[in-house]
């Protein structure tokens, strides 16, 4: 889909201490906005096209926010964004979904309309968590938490509300999502943030519970507030994803990698080992496992409870990555950072 907006013009026209909420709101909404677009003229953009490639802008973005290279970014507060190191890998997971063949052999692919949906609740997803992120980032704490509670899609300032009403979904998607509004989750989650900040560098171990459950509260958001309500409560994509089930081999696999690639570098082949005993049984390669998260054989993805007994498992899988293998979680983050920026590729079927 394309679509052309316009936007503000002047640089730097709102500081914390002109403008109102709503229109510091709308600076930020604009950065996501346009962090999904490429200029094809002056003041005017287009949409990128591709979904995946949308996917892979989105974990590059979440990505530069954690290692903070984004501009305004605080390199000596570096681990403050820490659901942001877990959304690039789950952004990452969604392009590599979305390049399956299933999604792009035909119009729709075999999971009928998922390319579709795939792409409504990432977009969405990022519009709304990177927009919070955005706004600490460039504002500061103070200013985030006078203004948490006035974050309104309708409020915005009418260029960026006009450019926001023309976005893919925006009719559907706005109205389920709260149109953007702050929640308990946010709150919480960005208490972890500030209270991170004010713990020094050298106390290691505090810093990583505010980690944890920052990581664990912001889940909760993107899962309970966005994407239950835009994509799992949907009965159609209940069909569908039931659909896909039924497929087995042929749909992509439910599984999220902790790599910058489509599957784990170490291992490119998923070898199976017998294990001797009087119960003998066929498990992964440990060292393929330690760097993936599965969910559980039944689990029942557009059910919330059931979904978020894998998330949990993931974050927390995540989490012991980030405190024993930083290096290699870096490399994998600074991989994608490079992505944020990425050429848009026309897909003819997504």
């Amino acid at each position: 889909m394309v679509t052309k907006a316009k936007t503000n013009t002047t640089i730097n026209s709102c500081t914390p201490k002109t403008c109102t909420c709503a229109e510091l709101w709308s600076v930020s909404q604009q950065f996501c906005l346009e962090r999904m677009s490429e200029e094809v003229s002056s003041n005017t953009y287009d949409f990128v096209d591709s979904y995946s490639v949308r996917a892979r802008r989105i974990a590059g973005t979440y990505a530069r926010f954690y290692l903070e290279t984004e501009k305004n970014g605080s390199p000596n507060k570096k681990g403050r964004f820490y659901w942001m190191a877990l959304g690039a890998f789950a952004s990452k997971t969604v392009a590599c979904t979305l390049e399956h063949w299933t999604l792009t052999v035909t119009k729709h692919g075999i999971a009928v309309t998922a390319s579709d949906w795939f792409g409504q609740g990432n977009f969405w997803l990022f519009q709304d968590i990177a927009g919070w992120h955005h706004y600490y980032n460039k504002f500061g704490s103070a200013v985030f938490f006078n203004c948490i509670d006035k974050r309104n899609a309708n409020t915005l300032v009418p260029q960026i509300k006009s450019a926001i009403d023309k976005a893919d979904w925006a009719a559907d998607s706005l109205p389920k999502i709260n149109n953007l509004k702050s929640n308990n989750y946010i709150k919480r989650g960005f208490n972890e943030v500030k209270k991170f900040e004010k713990i020094p560098s050298k106390n290691t171990s505090e810093r990583a519970i505010a980690q944890r459950q920052n990581v664990l509260i912001i889940a909760q958001h993107e899962q309970h507030e966005v994407l239950q309500p835009l994509i799992y409560k949907q009965k159609r994509h209940q069909l569908e994803i039931d659909a896909m089930g039924l497929a087995g081999g042929l749909a992509p696999e439910v599984k999220l990698f902790f790599s910058s690639n489509c599957n784990v570098p170490q291992v490119t082949v998923q070898p199976k080992y017998r294990y001797r005993g009087n119960h003998a049984t066929v498990k992964d390669d440990p060292k393929y496992d330690k760097y993936v998260s599965k969910p559980e054989s039944d689990i029942l993805l557009y059910d919330y409870e059931s979904r978020m007994n894998w998330i949990n498992n993931a974050a927390e899988k995540f989490h012991g990555l980030m405190q024993k293998e930083e290096r290699y979680m870096l490399g994998q983050l600074q991989a994608m950072a490079g992505w944020y920026n990425k050429p848009d590729k026309f897909y003819p079927f997504n």
